[in-house]
């Protein structure tokens, strides 16, 4: 009874924790960053003072489980030393995602600089020869494609869409919603395209080639839906540009958002070396390796200046995920992920495809409320302990399923994803806010549709073709 007791209780405490963390961070009463660490050092000073009884209860837990060798490291550690705080340091922080991290937002800041995006964004208006529906099929292509590569492709594509639409005399409201909405199904396609498929593809090791094979034409097809229902939802907030406007977005010269054309063309060649290197080398698990060192070549070659570059760098953001992944390391040393996912895994009680649509739901409903970053790495163990528990047919799905809902989900409100952000801040700076009630009631629209049709995918491929579990999958 009182082992029973003693271990709900650590769980306790460290769930309190999580939620005042994500209190905080939900309502911005502290930078996100310093509630992370503020989180993670509770944990780690309350795992400290429980040691001498904890590692006991591990040491029995363990012997009943038959895990021996886990149980031996409790027993070989009766104190909290530097020793054991390293341990699960280095077990808790997943440096692999740390270094892709920081290396993309080194490679974005340089792309953002040599005008490469807003170049091709301008060449791609052509096409629309001033039609105003065009132009928005056009905007969220060029915003679904840059998003496969860049998280915040809204920042560069923003104040584009801003200068188009007063060209053309358009209200630039529809359009900033509808490319967040599709920078929202950018960040599914790619290992690279968002932090939640980062966080997956370290653990699992899905590389370029699995997004493009399964998750890739989930985003063409919702990239399609989503321009449709835009077209639908917006209809009415099409005017016809007079003849000269048209002219003059015509005869807009795409050469002069580049400043540099030498650092144009070498961040041109470097991007597509990128792009190769991680397809080659990202399916034996090195797309830390990839993401690290093409991020010193484009400082090396791209012209640009490094102080320049590495002074944009958001280093507040890795401080953030390292409080992270220790606050949700610690709440997988107290089980509380694992009864987690046993609650789950008795709710379908064994159905791979209510496994499936269970977390898929589950995740995007929460990631819309929160943000979906430290929903990804919570959940993450618990769709690892689901995915063994419903077998290897259906493990793939269940990952996919996580990855869609994360992402998917923060469709939802006007703050739930990095793409709304930043859309609605463009918005402001450019002095052309945009109201939120009306961001939000079509942002519950696409959020919905983006659900049943992932639904509906991954249950075909579920039956009929079954997305590919883990390499590491056991």
């Amino acid at each position: 009874m009182q082992s029973t007791i003693f271990m709900i209780f650590p769980a306790v405490v460290i769930i309190l924790i999580f939620i005042a963390v994500i209190l905080l961070i939900t309502f911005d009463v502290v930078d996100h960053t310093i509630a992370a660490l503020i989180g993670a050092s509770l944990a780690i000073i309350y795992l400290w003072q429980i040691w001498p009884t904890w590692h006991l209860h591990q040491v029995e837990t363990y012997t009943s489980l038959g895990l021996l060798e886990q149980a031996q490291w409790y027993t070989d550690n009766p104190f909290f030393t530097a020793e054991v705080f390293g341990h699960f340091f280095t077990e808790w922080i997943d440096l692999p995602t740390i270094i892709v991290i920081l290396a993309l937002m080194v490679i974005t800041e340089i792309a953002k600089d040599s005008g490469l995006f807003q170049f091709i964004a301008v060449k791609a208006l052509s096409f629309s020869k001033g039609n105003p529906r065009y132009l928005l099929v056009i905007f969220c292509a060029i915003t679904f494609l840059m998003s496969t590569a860049i998280a915040t492709t809204v920042l560069i594509i923003g104040p584009l869409i801003i200068l188009a639409c007063d060209a053309l005399e358009q209200n630039p409201m529809a359009y900033l919603i509808s490319t967040a909405m599709c920078g929202n199904v950018g960040g599914i396609t790619t290992v690279i395209a968002s932090v939640p498929t980062m966080l997956v593809a370290g653990v699992t090791f899905y590389d370029f080639l699995w997004f493009a094979q399964n998750l890739l034409p989930l985003g063409i097809i919702l990239l399609g839906a989503t321009i449709l229902v835009s077209m639908r939802i917006f209809r009415r907030d099409f005017i016809t540009p007079r003849k000269s406007r048209v002219s003059d977005l015509m005869a807009l010269d795409a050469w002069t958002m580049v400043e540099d054309r030498n650092v144009f063309y070498r961040t041109a060649i470097l991007f597509i070396v990128m792009i190769i290197g991680f397809i080659i080398f990202g399916s034996i698990g090195l797309t830390w390796v990839v993401a690290f060192v093409m991020a010193m070549l484009f400082v090396l070659l791209s012209g640009i200046p490094s102080n320049r570059i590495f002074r944009e760098v958001d280093w507040t953001a890795l401080f953030f995920f390292i409080g992270l992944f220790m606050i949700v390391g610690c709440m997988e040393e107290f089980w509380v992920l694992y009864n987690i996912g046993v609650v789950v895994q008795n709710i379908t009680g064994g159905d791979p495809a209510l496994a499936m649509l269970t977390m898929l739901w589950i995740t995007g409903f929460t990631s819309g409320a929160i943000d979906n970053i430290p929903v990804t790495a919570t959940l993450i163990p618990v769709a690892r302990d689901l995915a063994a528990f419903s077998g290897a047919s259906a493990a793939g799905g269940i990952w996919s399923a996580l990855i869609t809902g994360a992402v998917l989900g923060g469709a939802l409100t006007p703050i739930a994803s990095v793409a709304n952000v930043m859309t609605m801040t463009v918005a402001e700076r450019e002095n052309r806010p945009i109201d939120y009630g009306r961001f939000l009631r079509v942002g519950m629209i696409m959020f919905i549709m983006f659900l049943l049709v992932g639904s509906g995918y991954l249950l075909f491929r579920l039956f009929f073709l079954p997305i590919p579990a883990p390499l590491n999958f056991t």
